[in-house]
């Protein structure tokens, strides 16, 4: 059993203490006894100062333990000599000190661990307490702020000195965007933060990362996008009008001659008017187009009007003539004189030209094209139908047919 030394011990000393009693209490029925007497008086004050010390010999090595837990010093010995009446208490100090001191090793290993990993990550990381003291600051950190060493939050007043008052206010799940001067050259530092509470204190942990790089691509890609979106516009409009303008030349010239007037039909000089208007109006469209690109940098806002469907479907016709003849695509369209819509005609007329730029495309493998502009109304709704008998759109990419640029 676990302390039978100390037990036999203590109960060895009892005894010795009460055997030693009754003699002293024998001894005073013998008067002849009374150096006995007193020597046992002696012997029983040295009999419970043993047992005294003995006790108090627990109690020190038990205090002797307990602040080594308290000021985490595992490097205290007990004395584990067999013959030591404390054998087996010291044994259990041993033990626990030892499994302290593995945990305690442990602990740093994975503190290291977790300062090495903390170090090494390309974002910056802060912490600190509602004093502004700094409980974290990694190397990325003090390498965006341009710091060597930072002790408080409250010394990056002199980098900028704003910037104290934004790391305090920073709100969790909000995060800012902070411009900063570092080596003559500017940054965009993205700034999010999180709370945490260790130990009743609470700790602003804010991660820095620099977003300059993806910030210029993105206006890069804006720009491209933006380019992308008018060149577009334009080919597509000015494709149509070249073909137009070619098939009204020839009209006039045969060979690189001009044609005599008088033998010209009354039919050319219509379909020539015709064309004319056709691009003039493409043009003054186109034109529009532009200029509210410039203005607004967006795609302009509709300029909404009751326009008839017919008379921008037969321009459709005329634009595309030259094209529909060359591929030998059969195109038609239905709309009576009363159908119309209220929209922009400007910008329905681009869908539709796009549209119809599409159908060409696509059905260029097709041994007998054929492109469709209908209306239906119904329920009140009205609505422009651009069919074609090409491969269709397949099922996999019908959802991405509405991404600028995507075909």
């Amino acid at each position: 059993m676990s302390f039978n030394r100390f037990y036999v011990s203590i109960i060895v000393q009892v005894i010795l203490i009460g055997i030693s009693t009754s003699i002293f209490v024998w001894t005073y029925s013998q008067e002849y006894m009374l150096i006995t007497r007193y020597s046992l008086i002696i012997l029983w004050i040295f009999q419970l100062f043993m047992l005294i010390r003995f006790i108090n010999k627990i109690s020190r090595d038990l205090k002797k333990f307990l602040l080594s837990i308290k000021y985490k010093d595992t490097s205290i010995k007990f004395n584990t000599n067999k013959r030591n009446p404390f054998n087996e208490l010291h044994e259990s100090f041993t033990e626990i000190l030892n499994a302290f001191r593995e945990v305690r090793i442990e602990k740093e290993s994975e503190y290291h661990f977790f300062q090495t990993s903390i170090e090494h990550v390309n974002v910056g990381l802060l912490a600190f307490n509602t004093d502004g003291q700094i409980k974290l600051c990694n190397q990325a950190a003090r390498d965006l702020l341009g710091v060597k060493s930072l002790v408080n939050i409250s010394s990056l007043k002199r980098i900028k000195p704003e910037l104290p008052k934004v790391l305090e206010k920073l709100k969790p799940n909000h995060p800012e965007i902070l411009s900063l001067k570092n080596e003559n050259k500017l940054s965009k530092l993205s700034l999010n933060a999180t709370n945490l509470k260790i130990k009743e204190e609470t700790i602003k942990l804010i991660s820095i990362q620099n977003i300059t790089n993806e910030l210029e691509q993105g206006e890069m890609e804006a720009w491209q996008k933006l380019i992308k979106v008018i060149t577009h516009e334009i080919l597509n409009s000015v494709s149509p009008i070249t073909l137009l303008s070619s098939g009204l030349i020839n009209i006039f010239e045969e060979n690189g001659q001009q044609i005599p007037l008088n033998k010209l039909e009354e039919n050319n000089i219509k379909e020539s008017l015709t064309g004319l208007k056709v691009i003039q109006n493409r043009s003054k469209s186109l034109s529009a187009f532009v200029d509210d690109y410039r203005l607004s940098m967006q795609i302009p806002a509709p300029n909404f009007e009751f326009v008839s469907v017919q008379e921008i479907f037969k321009s459709m016709a005329v634009l595309f003539k030259e094209e529909l003849d060359q591929k030998n695509i059969d195109f038609t369209w239905a709309a009576s004189e009363n159908d119309s819509i209220q929209a922009d005609k400007k910008l329905i007329e681009q869908v539709l030209i796009n549209l119809i730029n599409n159908s060409i495309y696509f059905t260029q493998n097709i041994k007998k094209p054929q492109i469709k502009l209908a209306i239906q109304t119904e329920n009140q709704q009205t609505k422009i139908w651009v069919s074609d008998n090409g491969s269709g759109i397949e099922p996999e990419i019908i959802d991405q047919i509405f991404i600028p640029f995507f075909s």
